[in-house]
């Protein structure tokens, strides 16, 4: 088995999962630093845990480390990966270092095309609840911790099972649920058979207990090859579930006869702490205190995160960037008392928006006010005729949604700042720099 060195560098660190990992790998006692091609609040925050950064590319630097990660978006070029290999020290991807962590940690884990953050922040909730204290490490910071990394003081390892570029091939799992399995990446896996097959090898290498959600058609056929358990809404579901209420501010039901209330709504959040639950279930853990442990969750930033409600206006800020999500973070949305229900959405990757420009036009159709800006390129090159306005095309031939064409992402906040009226919802979805949006708008509105 490989080994960790004592001196770990990350290249990348700035991302969310990488973040994390280093989190992670400081609290087990290495002795970690990271690099990220420019300044973040990310390399700040663990700077403040004592985490040395910096941004920009510093080869001398991995002189004296013993080992070099680096995440999937660094190239083979990048100076301290070149630094790093001409000095002879080891460089892993990302899916490497996360086999060694779960070879070594028993690694329960959420999956899926979509869920993934929530279900493995869920997961963590819950086995707080059932009085364990996990590690974890989840692609998005715990509201209620302040973090998205921690070493805890049980044999317990939480963490997301990502299939983009085939990461989630390499972990060794305990345990494993699978939200749902839709076409995504198929840059990487050419198509959606190769993709579902590739679900299928992950829950068959799982040495444990695997629930799968009955409600979706990908993930339900993975269950029936792989003959593993079902949860979900459906009439044959082993853990089915009952008695559901759908609230603005919460989602209710009972799972084989115990109630269960998670302070988040819509019915994908339902579903994804039902899998929890069943999980839970299928390990042994207290159930009750797992159902406990939800019902103090507090979410996840960037997963229907409140940005502010300034003049009237209410400002929500998403990382949905695949029709799927983006259909269920509007239809939580709806169940809301609001005038209008604005969805402001920057498509990520050309690849993706290629692939389901279409699609994503109709997963707008319960807003009353749709709003596509240009493509967040994520470091793809861009492809000749595909643009925002494939998607703003889309909404309009399959939605009676209002629909406003916004090429220029700077010109967003003053085009909403002037549109927007009290008693509205603004929804910004996607999984690039819209994230910000949230943030000027309010001042936007302040300032109004």
């Amino acid at each position: 088995m490989a080994e960790l060195a004592d001196r770990i560098h990350i290249v990348g660190v700035g991302g969310s999962g990488m973040s994390a990992l280093a989190k992670l790998l400081s609290g087990l006692g290495h002795r970690v630093s990271g690099s990220d091609i420019r300044p973040s609040i990310a390399l700040e925050r663990l700077s403040d845990l004592g985490i040395k950064t910096w941004a920009g590319s510093s080869p001398d630097a991995m002189a004296d480390a013993g080992l070099v990660v680096a995440s999937s978006a660094i190239p083979d070029s990048d100076p301290e990966l070149r630094a790093a290999t001409a000095a002879g020290i080891a460089v892993w991807d990302r899916p490497r270092l996360l086999e060694v962590l779960t070879s070594r940690m028993p690694a329960v884990s959420a999956t899926g095309t979509h869920g993934k953050t929530t279900s493995s922040a869920l997961l963590v909730a819950a086995a707080r609840g059932a009085g364990l204290e996990p590690s974890f490490v989840v692609g998005g910071e715990l509201i209620g911790l302040g973090t998205n990394a921690a070493v805890g003081t049980d044999d317990l390892f939480i963490l997301e099972a990502d299939e983009a570029f085939g990461t989630f091939l390499s972990l060794h799992l305990r345990a494993l649920m699978v939200t749902n399995v839709e076409a995504d990446h198929l840059d990487h896996y050419g198509s959606t058979d190769a993709l579902e097959d590739a679900f299928v090898e992950v829950v068959r290498n799982v040495d444990g207990p695997v629930v799968i959600c009955a409600d979706d058609p990908g993930a339900r056929r993975v269950a029936q090859r792989t003959d593993r358990p079902t949860y979900g809404l459906s009439d044959d579901a082993r853990w089915r579930i009952a008695d559901l209420g759908l609230a603005s501010d919460a989602v209710r039901f009972s799972l084989m006869h115990t109630t269960v209330t998670v302070p988040r709504p819509g019915l994908h959040i339902a579903r994804n702490a039902a899998g929890v639950l069943a999980l839970a279930a299928e390990l042994g853990l207290d159930i009750e205190g797992a159902a406990a442990g939800m019902e103090q969750f507090r979410g996840v930033r960037r997963r229907f995160e409140l940005r502010g409600r300034v003049a009237g206006v209410t400002v929500i800020d998403d990382y949905a960037h695949h029709p799927t999500e983006i259909a269920a973070t509007i239809e939580a949305a709806t169940r809301g008392e609001w005038r209008r229900v604005w969805a402001v959405f920057q498509p990520h990757r050309y690849s993706r928006t290629k692939e389901l420009h279409r699609e994503f036009g109709a997963a707008f159709s319960a807003a009353d006010e749709v709003v596509v800006t240009d493509i967040y390129a994520a470091g793809e090159t861009p492809v000749p005729g595909v643009t925002g306005e494939l998607v703003a095309d889309a909404a309009r031939a399959r939605t009676s949604s209002h629909v406003t064409y916004v090429p220029h992402r700077a010109d967003l906040g003053d085009f909403l700042a002037q549109n927007v009226r009290p008693g509205d919802l603004v929804l910004t979805l996607g999984a690039g720099d819209i994230t910000l949006l949230g943030s000027e708008l309010v001042r936007l509105l302040e300032e109004r």
